[in-house]
């Protein structure tokens, strides 16, 4: 992988991580644009921590927040419990996914229904989320049926061209959490799984070595650090005032070009 390949790759998954417009049909794209291989394990583990660092450094104060409330006298009802609860669905169905299923289910076809139909979902959230009320405007609001319907709606991420951040944003808007709160949530709630996710990884690459060069793996561990951060800020500006019709459109365009030309 080159240095200009390392960049791309990082910056793709770097965004595409937090925005609700899927990952694995942004890097099909880049594969074919590109001609770049991202099936590097050494740069997954890079990648993914890469991420994790950008969300707990843009929510820094939050994250302490709930921290002091998860060993404080509230730590029953605190956000931190009900984040490390959401958790499980995910990762009972992704020990249950993993292997040569999960690998099955990795097909550009698959990938693009999956966009268009998560798409159209995303939309639907969006219209019916106008229509109500009373909407929760605060993380610490957020109830505990509606943390476990977000958590077991990540679980679904884990089929290709989903977007675990759109999936868990579409969730929130469903279980009627104001647009940046369920913006909020999501990326809170992608600490663990990120983190899980970049373990299971390293425990792989282990085995296989590193299997790119150093350099590239550093250049591209930045790029996904600064686009991470960058996508998790412009995206809570955006949503203050705007909806998410237009991730919704982008996701169904882009399912029809990858089922059309790819």
């Amino acid at each position: 992988m080159t240095f200009f390949q390392a960049i791309i790759a990082g910056v793709v998954q770097g965004i595409t991580e937090f925005l609700p417009v899927s990952s694995s049909g942004h890097l099909i794209v880049v594969r074919e644009l590109f001609g770049i291989q991202v099936d590097s394990l050494s740069f997954d583990v890079a990648v993914h921590i890469a991420t994790l660092v950008a969300v707990v450094w843009v929510l820094r104060g939050e994250i302490l927040d709930i921290i002091r409330e998860f060993f404080s006298k509230k730590w029953l009802n605190s956000v931190g419990l009900k984040i490390v609860v959401a958790t499980i669905p995910a990762v009972i169905f992704g020990l249950w996914l993993r292997g040569d299923l999960l690998d099955a289910l990795r097909t550009t076809q698959i990938v693009g229904y999956s966009l268009i139909f998560w798409g159209i979902v995303l939309y639907a959230a969006d219209v019916y989320l106008k229509k109500k009320k009373g909407l929760v405007k605060k993380v610490q609001n957020i109830r505990w049926l509606q943390a476990i319907f977000i958590g077991c709606a990540q679980a679904i991420a884990l089929i290709p061209g989903t977007s675990r951040a759109g999936i868990t944003m579409t969730a929130g808007l469903f279980a009627k959490v104001d647009r940046v709160r369920a913006a909020r949530f999501s990326f809170l709630l992608s600490i663990p799984a990120i983190l899980g996710a970049g373990v299971l990884t390293m425990f792989d690459a282990i085995e296989t070595g590193l299997d790119i060069e150093v350099s590239a793996l550093i250049i591209g561990c930045i790029a996904a650090l600064l686009s991470g951060i960058v996508a998790i800020k412009v995206l809570l500006k955006f949503l203050e005032k705007g909806s998410f019709f237009g991730f919704a459109v982008y996701r169904i365009i882009l399912g029809v070009l990858l089922l059309v030309f790819l």
